[in-house]
């Protein structure tokens, strides 16, 4: 077979194939992305940021919707839990905190407060500024 023979038989062969890869499997529209992308970054490279400065926005709007979600079913959980036991939204009615805590083990606690009423109010030191009437800041301007 002579050279011009074979060429002949290969070359429609082979630019069918050539068009079929370019069209049929998008290798050409790639091509012309690629070709796009290096004649004008600057405009892809600004259109990519706005793409994700949007793609931020939307998983940050994701990301709330999904908390609040999270927060209604654990809202809903609990009460399915109180109404199961009876007890309702009122569960700790009536409670009054302990006056003496510590370990079962080791017993009351020994504290500086130890025995004290948790609802005392303890000692009223608003008059302690009276005091001193308007000689405070003449006082503390030394140490500073």
């Amino acid at each position: 077979m002579k050279k011009t023979e074979l060429k002949a038989i290969l070359k429609p062969l082979i630019k069918q194939c050539v068009k079929e890869t370019l069209l049929e499997e998008g290798v050409l529209s790639s091509v012309v992305a690629e070709v796009v992308k290096g004649v004008s970054p600057g405009l892809v490279e600004n259109r990519q940021t706005q793409d994700n400065s949007n793609h931020a926005v939307r998983l940050e709007q994701q990301r709330r919707h999904v908390e609040e979600e999270r927060y209604q079913r654990l809202k809903e959980q609990k009460r399915k839990v109180l109404d199961a036991t009876g007890f309702g939204s009122e569960i700790f009615e009536g409670v009054k905190p302990l006056t003496e805590g510590g370990s079962p083990e080791s017993g009351p606690s020994r504290g500086p407060l130890a025995g004290t009423d948790p609802g005392d109010s303890g000692v009223d030191i608003s008059g302690i500024m009276a005091l001193g009437g308007n000689k405070w800041k003449t006082l503390f301007k030394g140490e500073n």
